[in-house]
């Protein structure tokens, strides 16, 4: 699977999780939510369902194996993220 590419690409993006608590990690939310928006979705609700419908095969590609995430941890997981990450010059130049 081309997760890596993926993975590689967005490695500089920090997750600000509570280690702790993290049952979905940052990696796998961003790409079920890639996924999601590229299909169509229009806000973490939709996010969540098309995860939810998918999630044999997020399973099948070891991503997303402890459940679905709720909308609102979706929402939560994606706030976090400083905006300006994704203008760090490894992104800007590939």
């Amino acid at each position: 699977m081309h997760t890596d590419y993926f993975h590689e690409h967005f490695q500089t993006i920090t997750d600000q999780h509570q280690s702790t608590k993290v049952t979905h990690t940052l990696f796998e939310v961003l790409y079920g939510s890639l996924c999601a928006v590229i299909a169509g979705a229009e806000g973490w609700f939709d996010i969540r369902e098309y995860i939810l419908g998918h999630h044999e095969w997020f399973k099948n590609n070891d991503l997303i194996i402890n459940g679905v995430p709720a909308y609102d941890t979706i929402t939560r997981i994606i706030s976090i993220i400083e905006p300006n990450q994704f203008h760090h010059e490894k992104h800007c130049n590939n």
